[in-house]
């Protein structure tokens, strides 16, 4: 679990393709469906929602690593920081 949390607390760091992609290397996060829940986790646990039924897993790889490159997840952050949303209020 501690080397979980160091990796998700790396890539939470990564701001291109090019550290993100380097920075799972460097956890040995190869698997494509390992890698999409370390990114979920990175990002809060955002839920994803596909069109389609069914999507290759490397699609869904795709989606989630450019959703992480968006940036927009890490509005939780600055709302985990004021104690506003779901984490804050599971501490209270």
């Amino acid at each position: 679990m501690e080397n979980m949390e160091a990796a998700i607390a790396a890539i939470r760091t990564c701001k291109t393709r090019e550290s993100l992609d380097q920075m799972l290397e460097r956890f040995d996060i190869t698997d494509p469906q390992k890698t999409i829940i370390y990114l979920n986790k990175s990002m809060y646990d955002p839920e994803t929602f596909f069109s389609c039924e069914s999507i290759a897993v490397d699609d869904k790889l795709e989606f989630t690593k450019q959703v992480f490159l968006t940036g927009s997840w890490k509005l939780n952050e600055h709302y985990e920081r004021m104690g506003i949303g779901e984490k804050a209020g599971a501490n209270a």
